[in-house]
This record gives structure tokens, C-alpha cells and sequence, in this order.
């Protein structure tokens, strides 16, 4: 009887074993825009309120973002059998004037010293949420890394900043921007229809923290669903932080 009892105990793990040697593919694993929640409401000119932590407030902060410029050339086919390039500018706006306690805060960080810091512009595929923004990825290649849409931040990813505001206490202020924009370049090859760019807060406010906790989507080894832009098991809060729009050859 005994006999009989390991035999069936080696035969369980044997086949334990094997199932957790096989390996899974990245769309099993996450189907992450689809599943954690992510917000399809970013659009060509109208204001989407994207929710974010700042430094200096308890609450998430609501601030505004809208593609401004939209164009695409190419595209197009049965299918979305012929390639296609879309150039679109993206501005975030701060709504109202910073609160003293607020521009405090910020102006005491050495990191993370802006509004926009906390915001990011993020592109990534629809089954997988894997980083597709290639001029991040590539000099790295991480292992989710795949030449399936090229999207590129013109000007180095930098931001362009708009309206000049200034806080002033006693003692000191803070000088910052009530607007900021930027720009991207897409190129999805034919047949590729998964490409989804979006404006995401972070529900983490401490910017060394959720920098080293996005560092891995931005390197292009991790998933969207590993970031502080989603807040797992919290679909409601993700919908807040994550706005998208998907695009297609």
C-alpha cells in the first residue's frame, strides 16, 4: 500500500513539475490593457482628465491632456495591409494655480521637481502591454522588445513647456509651467494592429520610487501591468490614471 502511495506521489510531481517547466507566452501571462483596466477615452482635441500623485498633497491631483496634432500618411488597405505613420503631439495642462504647500513641496525635491515628472507618455501593445517606444528600448533591447511599431519622441523626448507661473511664500517660491507638449513619431508595419499610445499618472508619488519601479517597462523588460501606472486588483483607480487611444496601419 505504501508502495502504491509514493508511486502516485512521484507520478503528481513528475507532472507538477512539467507543467511548471512550460513556458508562457507574453499574451497568456497579461493581456494587459485589456485586463488591468486601462481608460480608451485619449482623443484629438478634447481635454481627458488624467489623475496622478504629486509631492505635498495626500489626494490624486487632476490634470488634463489632449492630442492637439493629429496626422497620419500611408495606411489604409484590405486588412490594413499597407504600413502607416502618424505624427501626434500630446499636451498636459495643470488646471488650476499651485497650491503653496504644493510648490513647497516641489520646490524642496532635488528629483522629481516638476508636475510633468509625475505624468508620462507611454505606447505599448494591446495584447501584451509590452514598450514599443524604440528609441528607450533599443539601445538595450530588453527581452520583451519587439520590431513590430517604431514610436520615437521627437526632440529627444523632451518637453516642450508653456505659461510660466511663479508661488510665493515667505521666504521663497517656485517657478514653474502650467502646460507642457510633446511630440511622437509612429510607424506600424502592415499588419500590426495592436499599437496603443496613452497618457498615464502614477498612483506612487515619491518620483525615486516609481522611476525605480517603471524602470523596467521603460528599459523594455517588464509589462505595463508592472508599473506604478497600474494599480493592480483596483481596475477603478487604473482607469483614472491610464488613458488611451489605439492606433492601426
Amino acid at each position: 500500500m505504501r508502495r502504491i502511495i509514493k508511486s502516485v506521489l512521484a507520478a503528481f510531481l513528475v507532472i507538477t513539475l512539467s507543467f511548471t517547466a512550460l513556458p508562457i507566452t507574453s499574451e497568456a501571462a497579461f493581456n494587459d490593457l485589456k485586463k488591468s483596466g486601462v481608460s480608451f477615452n485619449l482623443g484629438l482635441g478634447s481635454w481627458t482628465a488624467v489623475y496622478t500623485r504629486l509631492p505635498g498633497v495626500k489626494k490624486y491631483q487632476k490634470l488634463y491632456a489632449k492630442i492637439t496634432k493629429f496626422r497620419k500618411s500611408g495606411g489604409g488597405g484590405s486588412g490594413g495591409s499597407s504600413g502607416a505613420e502618424y505624427l501626434m503631439t500630446i499636451q498636459i495642462v495643470f488646471p488650476k494655480k499651485m497650491s503653496k504647500k504644493m510648490a513647497q513641496a516641489f520646490s524642496a525635491r532635488t528629483t522629481g521637481t516638476e508636475f510633468i515628472d509625475y505624468i508620462d507618455v507611454v505606447a505599448c501593445d494591446y495584447r501584451t502591454g509590452e514598450n514599443l517606444i524604440t528609441d528607450q528600448t533599443e539601445a538595450t533591447y530588453g527581452h520583451n522588445y519587439k520590431e513590430v511599431a517604431s514610436v520615437q519622441e521627437l526632440g529627444n523626448g523632451v518637453w516642450k513647456k508653456y505659461k510660466p507661473q511663479k508661488v510665493s511664500w515667505s521666504g521663497g517660491d517656485y517657478a514653474y509651467y502650467v502646460s507642457y507638449a510633446k511630440t511622437l513619431k509612429i510607424t506600424i508595419p502592415a499588419g500590426y494592429k495592436y499599437t496603443c499610445v496613452g497618457v498615464c499618472g502614477n498612483h506612487v508619488k515619491d518620483y525615486d520610487t516609481l522611476t525605480d519601479w517603471n524602470q523596467g517597462f521603460t528599459e523594455g523588460y517588464t509589462v505595463l501591468s508592472d508599473t506604478a501606472h497600474v494599480k493592480l486588483k483596483n481596475k477603478k483607480t487604473t482607469a483614472k490614471l491610464c488613458h488611451f487611444i489605439r492606433l492601426k496601419p
